[in-house]
C-alpha cells in the first residue's frame, strides 16, 4: 500500500471515529412512556432500563434513571404522575442504561446504591459510558452492603444484595406493601427464546452466583416484577427465567469439562441461547447484540 493511500486510509478510518463519538454523545434522547404497576407504583421505559417511579405524600422514590440523555424526560414524566418532589434516587446497578442519569440526579436527590456499584463507578477498568462515552459520571452520595431501608409519607422501600449476578453489585429494591420487586438485569422480561443476559465479568458479574442471587430473592414475598428491560412480569416467571439460567449453565458447563474448544461453546450459545456471536467484534461494547459474547473467555474461565 503506497504512502498516499495509507494516509488517506488512516485518516478515513479516524474521521469515522470521530464521527461516532459525536454522535453517541449528541444521540437524541428515545420516547419514554409511564405505566401504573400497583397503587402509586409506576414504571417508565423507553430506551434505557425500567424506572421504577413510587409516590408518596412526601415525595419521590425512583429506581434508576435510565441514560443522561434521557434525564429531563424522566423528570417530565414524574411531573405528570405527581406533583411531589423527587427525593430518593436508587440505582439496580451502575450500567449507563440504569444509572446514567445519576451526575444529573444528584443536585435534586439523594442517590443510593450498594457499595459494589461506587467501587466500580470509582475504580473503571473500562470506559463506563459504553452508549456515551465522556458523560460524567455521578457516584451515589449513600451506599449498602446488606440491606437499606427507606421511610418516606408512610411507604416502606427495601433495598437487598443478595450476592453477584450480572455485576458485582446487583440490587433487588423491594415494595414490601405492593408486593413488588425491581430486579434490575438480573432479569430480563421477553417473549423470545434463549436466555438474554449479560455476565459483566469486568465488574464482578458472575454466571455461577446468578442462580443464587436469584434464588434469595424469590424468597421474599411478592407477586409482582419489574424487570430490567422488557414488560412487567409474575414471580413465577422469574423463577422460570432463573431455572432457565441453571439450565444453560449446566449444559455449557459439561461442554467446557469435556474440553469444548471457545469456538464451540460460542456456537452452543449462539443458535441455541440467542446471543449474538457472528460478526462481534472485540469492541465498542455496545455493539448491538455482542455484549454477552464479548467476555466469553471469562465465561469459559469461570465455568471450568
Amino acid at each position: 500500500m503506497s504512502r498516499r493511500l495509507l494516509l488517506a486510509v488512516s485518516l478515513a478510518a479516524l474521521f469515522a471515529a470521530q464521527s461516532s463519538w459525536v454522535y453517541t454523545q449528541n444521540k437524541p434522547p428515545g420516547p419514554l412512556k409511564a405505566q401504573r404497576v400497583q397503587g402509586d407504583l409506576h414504571m417508565i421505559s423507553g430506551e434505557g432500563g425500567n424506572v421504577a417511579v413510587y409516590a408518596t405524600s412526601e415525595g419521590v422514590v425512583l429506581v434508576d434513571d435510565m441514560f443522561d440523555r434521557n434525564h429531563a424526560d424522566i423528570l417530565a414524566q414524574v411531573k405528570l404522575i405527581t406533583d411531589r418532589p423527587l427525593r430518593y434516587v436508587i440505582n439496580t446497578h451502575q450500567h449507563d442504561d440504569h444509572a446514567g442519569g445519576d451526575f444529573k440526579m444528584l443536585p435534586i436527590a439523594e442517590v443510593i446504591a450498594h457499595r459494589n456499584v461506587y467501587a466500580n463507578l470509582k475504580n473503571l477498568k473500562r470506559p463506563y459510558y459504553e452508549d456515551t462515552p465522556g458523560t460524567p459520571i455521578g457516584l451515589p452520595r449513600v451506599t449498602f452492603s446488606d440491606r437499606l431501608d427507606v421511610h418516606l409519607g408512610g411507604r416502606d422501600i427495601e433495598a437487598y444484595y443478595f450476592g453477584r449476578g450480572h455485576t458485582s453489585g446487583d440490587a433487588i429494591i423491594y415494595f414490601p406493601e405492593l408486593k413488588a420487586i425491581h430486579t434490575g438485569d438480573l432479569f430480563i422480561s421477553s417473549s423470545r427464546p434463549g436466555v438474554p443476559i449479560y455476565v459483566d465479568y469486568v465488574q464482578g458479574g458472575s454466571l455461577i452466583e446468578w442462580t443464587r442471587t436469584l434464588e434469595r430473592t424469590l424468597e421474599l414475598d411478592f407477586d409482582i416484577v419489574i424487570p430490567g428491560h422488557g414488560p412487567v412480569a409474575r414471580k413465577a416467571d422469574l423463577a422460570r427465567f432463573n431455572a432457565s439460567i441453571a439450565a444453560m449453565r449446566t449444559r455449557l458447563q459439561a461442554l467446557i469439562r469435556r474440553g469444548a474448544k471457545g469456538s464451540a461453546v460460542a456456537e452452543t450459545i449462539e443458535k441455541d441461547y440467542g446471543w449474538r456471536v457472528a460478526g462481534c467484534p472485540p469492541s465498542p461494547q455496545m455493539t448491538p447484540g455482542c455484549l454477552q459474547y464479548q467476555q466469553i473467555d471469562a465465561l469459559i474461565e469461570e465455568l471450568k
